[in-house]
């Protein structure tokens, strides 16, 4: 297939906006010549789709030792199907050297905020997020963070449009992915730029390789995860809650999370599964916009790390030094109190 031309359907956007952030982004990190393009642990599409268009980026820029990275592994198999079918290559980082890099490059995720495998006496020279984060007024790296944007993605589709870096059918088709993931398929906190690259990138994406990546083929411990969800899950009226115990991955939790808020009774749904010595947790809302704040309250209970959009977030707590029982009940008890459901009697959600 050839190459899109990008001129045609263009999105609209602030070109002086963008133009300033994408020439002092440029600024930042030309002239290294290796660059590290890290996301958070455990990457969703939205963390692969930004991670792969930087990517192109560098390389448009002239810059060809770049390499994608993240500290966990990718357990959901859509993600692992994004990875193999659009031949986005990355590297484990624990196999990485940081020396090896002149420049590091975090995309959607933030410094600090614990989703990272990275020192926090390591300096980073660009940040690119949508996340609701506030880098400090002094902060020594470049940073874009569009809290109003639904996707990281869509922010990278519009630097790769500034810079006129073509944008190929496989590169389109993560950019999309990414965008209609984070969005949930435009159902929630879309901005105006959100849209107008999901339209734009959906004509020149690869449809049937989008199909198969979002159909496929799945192993038996993902069923097994589906009946231990549905056995655990209760209600406290319009919340659900399920706790999936041990999972050999933490993307189990948020697809779980996702799967069961999907039921029409329900306006919160929260998902929680340990992994390595961490609870790890997803909460979903309907209508109101304060998951987020609870996610970063919850873990701030625990010292851990947590947070996320108003309908959308996450967490995780460590448990070391403490049964992991008594944990989790104490983060029963937090998000109970925190919904106002503490007094509501508990009911099998699916009787």
């Amino acid at each position: 297939m050839s190459e899109p031309n990008n001129k045609n359907s263009v999105p609209k956007h602030n070109s002086s906006d963008i133009s300033e952030k994408l020439e002092s982004f440029r600024n930042h990190i030309i002239p290294a010549s290796t660059v590290l393009i890290l996301t958070h642990d455990y990457p969703d599409p939205d963390c692969l789709a930004s991670a792969f268009g930087i990517f192109h980026l560098l390389s448009f820029w002239g810059i060809k030792s770049s390499v994608i990275s993240f500290g966990g592994f990718v357990g959901r198999a859509e993600n692992r199907a994004m990875i193999r079918f659009l031949n986005i290559r990355t590297v484990p980082f624990v196999l990485t050297e940081i020396k090896d890099f002149e420049r590091i490059i975090l995309v959607d995720s933030f410094p600090g905020k614990g989703n990272v495998s990275l020192s926090p006496e390591v300096p980073v020279h660009a940040v690119m997020d949508h996340h609701p984060n506030d880098p400090p007024p002094d902060a020594p790296y470049f940073y874009d963070i569009r809290k109003n944007y639904g996707a990281t993605s869509t922010l990278v589709t519009k630097y790769l449009l500034e810079a006129h870096c073509p944008i190929s059918p496989k590169l389109a088709t993560a950019l999309f992915y990414g965008i209609k993931t984070d969005t949930g398929d435009m159902r929630r906190e879309v901005s105006q730029d959100d849209l107008d690259c999901y339209k734009f990138l959906f004509d020149i994406m690869e449809h049937k390789l989008l199909s198969k990546i979002e159909n496929p083929d799945r192993d038996v411990e993902f069923f097994k995860i589906i009946h231990r969800a549905a056995e655990s899950a209760v209600s406290y009226n319009d919340v659900g809650y399920t706790h999936l115990g041990n999972v050999t991955t933490p993307d189990y939790i948020a697809e779980m999370a996702d799967l069961f808020h999907s039921l029409e009774k329900l306006e919160w749904m929260i998902c929680s599964g340990i992994f390595k010595n961490q609870i790890f947790y997803s909460i979903r809302s309907k209508n109101s916009d304060s998951a987020g704040t609870i996610a970063e309250n919850i873990a701030r209970a625990f010292d851990g790390s947590g947070g996320g959009h108003s309908r959308v977030a996450a967490g995780r707590i460590p448990f070391d030094t403490e049964p992991v029982n008594k944990i989790l009940d104490k983060f029963e008890y937090i998000f109970k109190t925190k919904l106002n459901i503490e007094n509501v009697a508990e009911e099998k959600l699916l009787s």
